[in-house]
């Protein structure tokens, strides 16, 4: 009995000193992959969902976990694996050694089958597994297909997956993982239970960072960190990777990394250039604008992440105007945000919603232009132009202002109007009575003079629109024409 005892210590103590030196080439994202539910940062809602669910014994026939890349979706899948095949209790224990855990951890257990759908694709994969699904598992409770990126599948491979999805076997589960669960049909979907893995915020990566810098013994200043779980843009294994890339360096160097190693790193530019840049436009200083842009495409800045914190700075700017609280921002230090308030005083919401539009714009340029440094100057240049624009309440007041005054001028217009026509009217009464008592006119012109003099009287303009009906009852319709579209009143 002391001799099994101590051969089976020996063969633990050698099982972790192999699990060490492979640990040691392990990139992080793998390394620190969570081996259970409690290490899954950021989907606190779905591990609760799915524990219950497995604690009451209500399992659904098959699992459908969306999301961006990097937030777990694998991960969950392998940890819904074991939390099913487990000899122990998986939810309570912290990190379970059954045969079972450490095989499906490995990918090795012979029940738990890792397909890949981007390279399989096909009816005939779908259909082997269909096949195989009809035994019975060799050793674990259930057998289960974890399926990835399974809106690769091609339309014969789903509608082969229906009947089998809807009337699974009792000892059969499905978990698939895909990141465009819109490519996925509506008849897949309705069959499985929906997870949505969401993106995991800034500081539940900036803790997580934090604690596996300690493990690793590496120096890397809190800002620095702040940054690399901010450009992962709530993926955890992309901060991993990220992290993975400045603790080389670090390793190499022996200094401490700080924020502005991480910058040129990524390509970011320094968030206090950027608002010292806006600084400017708003001041109207075009050499010292376009200056401060060539000095940051110098240091290796990126276009399109340059544009991207440009959009940043301007959001948190309009935060400011709107809600005027920036202290409970983890991305923004203490001097950014001093900077900020005294740069967003005298700036008006409008022009920072005018300058979001122009820089949305400027992104798209990017891909059109083949150099493009010069479409970033002429978006520079346009927006020290929008800096002086005039905002939309000052146009509309200018507007009522000219159409007060246009109004006025009509009515004066009018009333010179009237009393020409009653001028001409009482030259025409004058016409018509030396008309009448004059003897030497021939009939024809007298017939003809008093027509015209009856129609005057019978017609009296006043208005122009009276001139337009005139002109209608006259059926004179190029005048008409002509009234309407080409002639109006001054």
């Amino acid at each position: 009995a002391a001799a099994t005892k101590y051969f089976r210590l020996l063969l633990s103590l050698l099982k972790n000193i192999l699990d060490m030196e492979e640990n040691k080439h392990k990139v992080l994202a793998l390394k620190y992959r969570p081996k259970n539910f409690k290490e899954l940062i950021g989907q606190d809602i779905m591990v609760e969902t799915i524990t219950n669910s497995i604690k009451l014994n209500k399992l659904p026939n098959a699992y459908l976990l969306t999301g961006i890349r990097g937030v777990g979706k694998t991960t969950t899948a392998r940890l819904i694996a074991k939390a099913l095949n487990c000899n122990k209790n998986f939810l309570k224990e912290e990190n379970c050694d059954c045969n079972h855990c450490e095989e499906i951890s490995h990918s090795k257990h012979l029940d738990v089958l890792e397909m890949d759908a981007a390279s399989k694709t096909g009816i005939d994969d779908v259909r082997e597994l269909i096949e195989s699904s009809k035994y019975n598992p060799t050793n674990a409770k259930y057998k289960i297909f974890i399926i990835d990126e399974v809106h690769m599948l091609s339309k014969q491979a789903f509608n082969g997956l229906l009947k089998t999805l809807e009337e699974p076997p009792p000892h059969l589960k499905f978990i698939f993982a895909t990141t465009e669960v819109k490519k996925i049909p509506v008849t897949i979907i309705s069959r499985c239970q929906r997870f949505d893995l969401h993106r995991v915020s800034v500081e539940n990566l900036f803790n997580n960072l934090k604690e596996i810098l300690k493990r690793e013994n590496g120096k890397i200043s809190d800002n620095a960190l702040k940054l690399i779980a901010k450009a992962s843009e709530g993926s955890v294994r992309d901060s991993l990777s990220l992290l993975d890339r400045a603790l080389v360096s670090q390793f190499v160097t022996k200094d401490e990394i700080n924020e502005k190693f991480v910058r040129k790193m990524l390509g970011i530019a320094d968030r206090s250039k950027i608002l010292e840049l806006l600084n400017f436009i708003f001041k109207g200083d075009q050499n010292k604008s376009i200056e401060q842009l060539r000095e940051m495409i110098d240091e290796g800045l990126d276009p399109t992440n340059f544009l991207n914190d440009l959009l940043e700075v301007i959001n948190i700017m309009l935060h400011k105007k709107s809600l005027g609280k920036l202290e409970l921002d983890l991305s923004v230090s203490e001097s950014e945000i001093n900077i900020i308030n005294i740069i967003s005083k005298d700036v008006s919401v409008s022009t920072l919603i005018i300058f979001w539009q122009f820089i949305i714009k400027g992104i798209g340029e990017l891909s059109i232009v083949s150099n493009p440094v010069l479409s970033l100057e002429m978006l520079i240049l346009r927006l020290l132009h929008l800096k002086d624009m005039p905002s939309y309440e000052a146009i509309l007041d200018l507007v009522k202002k000219n159409n007060l005054n246009d109004q006025n001028m009509d009515d004066l217009d009018k009333k010179n109007l009237k009393d020409n026509l009653n001028e001409i009217n009482e030259a025409s009464k004058i016409t018509r009575n030396q008309i009448k008592n004059t003897t030497q006119e021939k009939i024809k012109l007298e017939s003809l003079a008093k027509t015209n003099l009856q129609d005057t009287q019978k017609k009296t303009i006043s208005t122009f629109e009276d001139l337009i009906k005139l002109s209608s009852l006259k059926k004179e319709v190029e005048l008409k024409y002509d009234l309407e579209r080409n002639v109006n009143l001054i």
